[in-house]
C-alpha cells in the first residue's frame, strides 16, 4: 500500500474529496458503526476532508462537524486524493493571517477576528467550501470560504449552523480588530486573491 502522507513534500497536506453521493465515516478503521455525510454539501460544493493519518485502506480525516476537532476514518475507495501545498496560520493576538506555500511564507495580511462575546475558537481546521455572495460589495465581500470549525457561542447564525468563515468585508477600516461573530475577515482584494489560489482542503490553524 502506497503511503501518500509519507511521500508529501514539506509543508504540503493531503486532501480527500468524495467521489460519490456521500461518504461513510467510522470511529475506527474497518468499524461497523458509522455516519454518512452527503456529497455535494448543502452549498453545492464537494464533500472534502483534510487527511491526518492512514492505515491500510483507511484514511483518518478532520471532519467539518461539531464538536470542533472531530475526526473519523473513511475508506480510500470513496474518495479521490489530492495535495495542497498551502497552509494558513491566523494569529488572533496579532490580527494577522499568514499564507505559507511548501512551508515558506508567501504573504501576510491583516485580519478581523471574533469579538469578546463571540470569539473565534482556536484550533486546527481546513477550508470546506467556497461561496460567491450575491452582493460582492456586501458584508461578506466577493468570496467566502467555509471553515470546518464552528462557533462555541453561536449554535446558529444567519440561517446556518454557526460555521466559521473566511470572507471579505464592507468595513475594511475594522480589519485588525475584534469585530466579528467569530468569522475571519479580510479585505476584498485579499479574499479574491485567495479564492483564486487556495484549493478546498487547505489547512488553517487559528492561534489565540
Amino acid at each position: 500500500m502506497v503511503s501518500h502522507l509519507e511521500n508529501l513534500q514539506h509543508g504540503s497536506s493531503l486532501v480527500a474529496t468524495a467521489t460519490g453521493s456521500g461518504v461513510e465515516v467510522l470511529k475506527k478503521p474497518g468499524g461497523t458503526k458509522g455516519k454518512n455525510l452527503a456529497s455535494p454539501i448543502e452549498s453545492g460544493g464537494p464533500l472534502t476532508f483534510l487527511v491526518t493519518d492512514e492505515k491500510d485502506d483507511w484514511l483518518k480525516v478532520h471532519l467539518p462537524t461539531r464538536p470542533n476537532g472531530s475526526t473519523g476514518w473513511v475508506s480510500r475507495s470513496e474518495v479521490e486524493l489530492s495535495v495542497t501545498p498551502y497552509r494558513l496560520v491566523v494569529s488572533m493576538k496579532k490580527h494577522s493571517l499568514v499564507v505559507l506555500k511548501d512551508g515558506k511564507l508567501v504573504a501576510e495580511h491583516e485580519v478581523g477576528v471574533g469579538k469578546a462575546a463571540t470569539p473565534t475558537p482556536p484550533g486546527e481546521y481546513y477550508l470546506t467550501e467556497l461561496l460567491q455572495p450575491s452582493d460582492p460589495d456586501g458584508a461578506y465581500g466577493p468570496y467566502a470560504f467555509g471553515i470546518s470549525g464552528h462557533s462555541d457561542t453561536l449554535k446558529k447564525f444567519a440561517g446556518g449552523p454557526g460555521q466559521l468563515g473566511l470572507h471579505g468585508t464592507d468595513q475594511p477600516d475594522k480589519l485588525g480588530t475584534d469585530v466579528s461573530h467569530g468569522c475571519l475577515r479580510l479585505s476584498n482584494e485579499v479574499i479574491t486573491e485567495l479564492a483564486e489560489t487556495l484549493p478546498l482542503g487547505t489547512p488553517i490553524e487559528i492561534q489565540a
